[in-house]
Order: structure tokens, then sequence, then C-alpha cells
């Protein structure tokens, strides 16, 4: 059971830990989509209110990695919502992200993208992240050198496809 759980890092399961752009680009009327915390819900990213910026800045974003790919977890780590709203990318995103939000890359040999936002998800997996990894008293945020030692109980990949099958029949059989 859970206590049996290998108690791994952040640093440990993903390949990538990193955020958005550090700096704003201008907006602009025709361009590519920046987003941040505030186009972060539990069902993705909603681009219908991101911002625009020039496509030769949101290319340099790119080259710096801060374009999420699929199978990414996301995270709200600045703000009121800090550590509040997790999403993983399940589809091609042509935006990138402003550095309100985290982006983990699970090491897909170690855990599922889908266990780890459900496990972020968790009541006590978020009270966790809260007490240990937020600073700032005007604005909560998450520093990601901290965030990397974040400790998680991990079942074996096997294990967390059973959960995640188990959790997906029971939201199929509640619709």
């Amino acid at each position: 059971m859970a206590s049996n759980w290998e108690a791994k890092t952040l640093n440990d399961i993903c390949e990538k830990i990193t955020d958005g752009a550090h700096n704003s680009p201008q907006s602009v009327v025709n361009g590519k989509p920046m987003a941040s915390v505030k186009d972060l819900t539990r069902f993705g990213i909603d681009l219908s209110e991101a911002r625009l910026i020039a496509i030769d800045e949101f290319e340099k974003l790119v080259n710096q990695g801060c374009r999420p790919e699929v199978g990414d977890v996301l995270i709200a780590k600045d703000g009121n919502s800090a550590l509040d709203t997790v999403c993983n990318v399940k589809k091609p995103l042509d935006a990138v992200l402003l550095s309100s939000v985290a982006i983990l890359r699970p090491n897909k040999k170690l855990v599922d993208s889908d266990f780890l936002k459900y496990y972020f998800s968790s009541n006590i997996t978020i009270e966790y992240l809260k007490t240990n990894f937020i600073s700032g008293a005007a604005i909560p945020r998450v520093v990601l050198k901290d965030f990397k030692k974040a400790e998680i109980k991990l079942p074996p990949l096997g294990v967390q496809k059973k959960y995640l099958a188990f959790l997906i029949h029971l939201t199929t059989k509640s619709n």
C-alpha cells in the first residue's frame, strides 16, 4: 500500500522542472499566445483570454523552453492560486508560458503524467506543498530550486496505471 511506496523527490522523477519566461514581451494585436497562471485551469490551458506577443519573441521563448510539451504537468506557482491549479498537456500547445506556471516533464519510465496530475490535485499533497514550498508574504511564490526537493510517495508504474484506470472508471460511471 501507500506506506510501502518509495519516497522520491520531484527532481528524481522529472526529466525537467522549469517555468515559463521571466521577461514579458510587449502585447501585440496579431501574434502568438503567451499564457500565464490566469489562463491555467484544471482541464488545461485556456487561451481564449491569453495575450498575444510578436512571432519573433514567441520563437525566442520556444527556443528557451517556455512552450510545454505533450505529457508535461503544469502547476500554478505564483499568486493566490499557487499550487491550487494543476493540469497536464494532452495535445500540442501553440503557446508559451510566463514564469507564473511551473513546467514538470515526468520521466515516463518512472511516473505517468496523469498520475502526477492527480497526485498534485489531492488536498493532502497541496497542504504539504503549501506548508513547505511557498514563500513571499505579499505575493505567494514557489521557488523551483526548493520545489525540486519536494517528496512524493511513488508507487510502481504498473500500480499508477491501475489507480488511473480506477479513477477513469469512477468518473465515467458518474457521468
